[in-house]
């Protein structure tokens, strides 16, 4: 046998294996692919210190690796639709086992400037992201993409321009460049900004329904899901952990390169700004910040979902601050021991969340009952704990002390189902939510959608298996007209309030949470119904006076101008729907003088700094 089919054949059985194996025992025997290099943050970090400059990732082998990079879950088309120019890939090696340049080259910090380095970057950034959530400490599942197919296409230069985003329609990640055209930046570079793109993509593909824009909160949480992603991932790496050990000495109220979003971005910008103050505080510049002190209390009608994003992420660095005070010892292990919970208490929540309209109290209420169900009963953290969960919550004004602690549970089943058969289809699910609509508070003039039906395989603390879950999550929806003035050109369309709830269930049917979003029209949560109807009704009025929607429809330019809303009118389904695209920038509307806006106003809004334009 050959040396190079030797080596395949041991890195295919270490494959079959590899999740019976401890990280050591990863490492020691070349689970992971040799000479994958990327930036830890960005350039403008690098340049800061070098120790949080260009580092190797820990990307496993696989089968079928090719050029792009392609692997099962992502491919590299390198695309410019600017300049309409396909940028070579990088190339995989088989006989190195390892990407390569035009030439050979490794890409590594030497060869930086090469786009195959930015290719291989944004690769590996995006895939040790989807590593992360499907991990133990996680999710503990494979992580579906919200688009068909399974491989997310990545796009590390898409064009010229300020800018970086998921875009579902086209199955895509793009990322532009930006600044001096001679000598531009690349967002495909910077760590942050690649992370919060693929949290956009991970939470469109765990929870689609959020991808409407029902309400302000709901399009802020995949604004906050996406910074988390971000701090989550800065953490995880030890090179960027002991810089922030020295930056702040243990004291992570301090300035630092984690909590900072996206350095080399906010510093171009603070550049830019006239008139504005600057964003570089500390000698660190920013897009946003979750060290920060904002409450709901201070978000105002028409703030963006970025800036109200800000408050949830804020409470998340708060809960991280509060559990790395509780460990002794070095700064550095401190911040791991304080990283590691925070992984399994920030994103195992998830799971908990409803399917349709998160708000950030529903957040608040997952994570409280996913703490109270897996943090052990003898631990002396427990109440320390539980008690800054709830002031942290409660402070920022995200939810009240009874909406936090109230876990509903639905009523008495009225027909029995085994578990497995619950857990087997998603059709026997259904049968088992059609038997129990009352129980569930589901009205019985309504068709039922299973949306989704999956197991975990979760850690806890010190790495114990948690009970596994079996996560039922089904919608439905009610239709109701726009029939007031208020609703300008869309008066007449038919909308829908999307229902439905999330049911946790353990291996034996036991109950462990249950969230429910209600309609109007079962008489146990008809006022709660209501007021979510009318809370929407208002959310829609508001938008298209403001100006804020405009409709898609085959030629977006025609409809639309030459400025695109960031709130788009989908009727292509029968039903109008609200999409919103999550951007990673605030962007401000152009709205008059040929806008896109409905309601047709002459003025800028306060969504931020950039215009949207029909490229986004």
């Amino acid at each position: 046998m050959s040396d190079n089919k030797e080596k395949k054949s041991k890195s295919t059985n270490l494959y079959e294996v590899r999740h019976f194996l401890r990280e050591k025992t990863r490492q020691d025997f070349g689970i992971y692919l040799d000479d994958v290099f990327g930036y830890l943050q960005d350039p403008w970090v690098a340049r800061k210190t070098g120790e949080a400059g260009i580092k190797p990732f820990r990307i496993e082998w696989e089968p079928g690796l090719a050029d792009g990079p392609t692997n099962s879950r992502l491919a590299v088309v390198d695309f410019n639709a600017d300049t309409g120019l396909l940028v070579p890939p990088a190339k995989w090696d088989k006989k190195q086992y390892k990407f390569v340049g035009p030439k050979g080259e490794i890409l590594d910090a030497k060869h930086s400037d090469l786009y195959q380095f930015h290719q291989v970057n944004a690769w590996a950034v995006v895939q040790s992201v989807l590593d992360m959530f499907e991990g133990p400490l996680a999710l503990g599942r494979p992580i579906p993409w919200g688009t068909d197919g399974n491989r997310l296409i990545l796009v590390p230069h898409a064009g010229f321009g300020e800018n970086a985003f998921y875009d579902r329609r086209s199955k895509a990640l793009q990322f532009y460049y930006y600044g001096d055209p001679a000598s531009p930046k690349y967002t495909c570079l910077s760590h942050d900004i690649i992370v919060h793109e693929t949290g956009h993509a991970i939470l469109d593909g765990i929870r689609p329904y959020y991808f409407l824009f029902s309400s302000t909160e709901t399009a802020a949480f995949h604004e906050f899901v996406a910074d988390l992603s971000a701090l989550l991932a800065a953490l995880r790496n030890n090179y960027l952990r002991h810089v922030v050990s020295d930056q702040t000495q243990g004291d992570l109220s301090k300035d630092n390169f984690v909590s900072s979003l996206a350095e080399e971005f906010g510093a171009h910008l603070s550049g830019k700004a006239k008139g504005k103050p600057k964003e570089i505080v500390g000698g660190i510049a920013k897009l946003r910040d979750a060290n920060n002190s904002l409450k709901m209390a201070d978000i105002r009608d028409g703030d963006s979902p970025h800036r109200c994003s800000q408050v949830l992420t804020g409470a998340i660095y708060d809960l991280l601050k509060n559990i790395a005070k509780g460990y002794q010892g070095k700064v550095n292990q401190k911040f791991w021991w304080a990283t590691e919970r925070l992984i399994r208490m920030a994103l195992q929540p998830l799971d908990f969340c409803p399917p349709v309209d998160v708000r950030f109290a529903d957040y608040a209420r997952a994570l409280a009952r996913n703490f109270e169900l897996y943090e052990p009963l003898d631990s002396k953290r427990r109440e320390a704990y539980a008690g800054f969960i709830k002031n942290i919550f409660l402070e920022r004004g995200i939810c009240d002390p009874d909406s936090l602690n109230a876990h509903s549970l639905p009523g008495e089943w009225d027909v029995y189902h085994d578990i497995n058969a619950i857990s087997g289809s998603r059709t026997g699910a259904y049968y088992f939510l059609n038997d129990n609509r009352k129980a569930l508070h589901i009205p019985w003039n309504q068709d039922l959608l299973v949306s989704d039906l999956y197991m975990t395989n979760k850690y806890g603390r010190a790495g114990c298996r948690l009970p596994r879950e079996v996560v039922l999550e089904y919608v439905w929806r009610e239709e109701f007209k726009l029939d007031e003035d208020r609703f300008g050109p869309l008066k007449g369309q038919t909308a829908e309030l999307l229902c439905g709830g999330t049911l946790v269930l353990d291996e034996r049917g036991n109950v462990l949470s249950w969230q429910h979003k209600p309609g109007s029209q079962e008489k146990q949560d008809r006022d709660e119904g209501e007021k979510r109807l009318a809370q929407l009704r208002d959310h829609i009025a508001n938008h298209v006076q403001d100006g804020l929607v405009g409709l898609r429809g085959e030629s977006e330019v025609d409809i639309l101008g030459p400025w695109t809303p960031p709130v788009v009118a989908d009727t292509s389904s029968g039903a109008l729907r609200l999409e919103i695209a999550p951007h990673l920038r605030d962007s401000r509307v152009r709205l008059g003088g040929g806008s896109a806006g409905l309601a047709g106003k002459s003025e800028l809004d306060e969504w931020g700094d950039n215009k949207w334009t029909i490229k986004f």
